[in-house]
């Protein structure tokens, strides 16, 4: 096999103090590891640990745990979908045993699926949430609790989707609310409109709150200037995703 040329992945030294903190240390040099492997559910569990050994989370550990979580759901995200739809398809086909056998598979992606949300809303819950001492730490954890019940939402069905839709709800406003204390621009506040937006049409089917939220979220172009430069490409990103959403709600 040839050998592919990666960047250094360059690691902070570790700290040579005991207990909780060296833990948390570890952890986090762990996950870079885990992340530079594409190993998410391994990097997941790293963060987990860093979250564990207490502590606010740094903004890049925030990050990191963000993205730890994203990562391990997004490929099982599109694997629910992918096999909904070859069952669907076996189906109208008339084939039964090969319908069936892409919903048992399914299954098992939903099960795992619901176990991410799961660890992520409990440390978001239990400790994220409650102990934030900032409005941007709490909007950005408030915003991921509101995520991973749409997510939770997207794939469940009955009383169960109604609950998770209901808790989304619930951490989205609670979030906006927080958000009201930062700048208007900022891209966390921005972010968490458009996810909030989304979750109103995909999940509630309500497009005209959707809409509202967007239009809302982009009164902030007038305040772009009032963000150091890479805020402004942050939430100049955004923006354009919450324009191509509206495009899309208001044909």
């Amino acid at each position: 096999f040839g050998s592919s040329r990666l960047p250094k992945l360059r690691l902070p030294v570790l700290a040579t103090h005991s207990g909780l903190a060296a833990m948390a240390d570890q952890a986090v040099i762990l996950a870079r590891v885990a992340e530079r492997a594409e190993r998410y559910d391994e990097m997941a569990d790293f963060m987990k640990q860093r979250v564990e050994a207490g502590g606010a989370l740094t903004s890049e550990e925030r990050d990191m745990f963000s993205a730890a979580f994203k990562n391990a759901l997004t490929g099982r995200r599109q694997a629910v979908r992918i096999a909904a739809s070859v069952a669907q398809q076996e189906n109208a086909e008339g084939r039964e045993g090969n319908s069936e056998l892409a919903q048992g598979y399914r299954s098992k992606v939903e099960t795992e699926l619901r176990g991410i949300c799961e660890k992520a809303l409990g440390l978001l819950e239990s400790t994220l949430v409650p102990s934030a001492s900032t409005s941007e730490d709490k909007t950005f954890y408030l915003k991921m609790q509101g995520d991973y019940y749409r997510y939770a939402a997207e794939f469940a069905d009955g009383d169960a989707r109604t609950t998770s839709a209901q808790k989304a709800e619930m951490a989205y406003a609670s979030g906006m609310a927080s958000a009201a204390e930062l700048l208007a621009a900022h891209p966390i506040r921005l972010g968490l409109a458009l996810n909030y937006s989304v979750f109103q049409h995909e999940v509630l089917k309500e497009t005209q709150e959707a809409v509202k939220t967007a239009i809302s979220a982009l009164e902030a172009r007038n305040h772009l200037g009032d963000l150091a430069d890479q805020d402004q490409n942050d939430a100049m990103l955004t923006m354009q995703l919450l324009e191509d959403n509206l495009n899309l709600w208001q044909q």
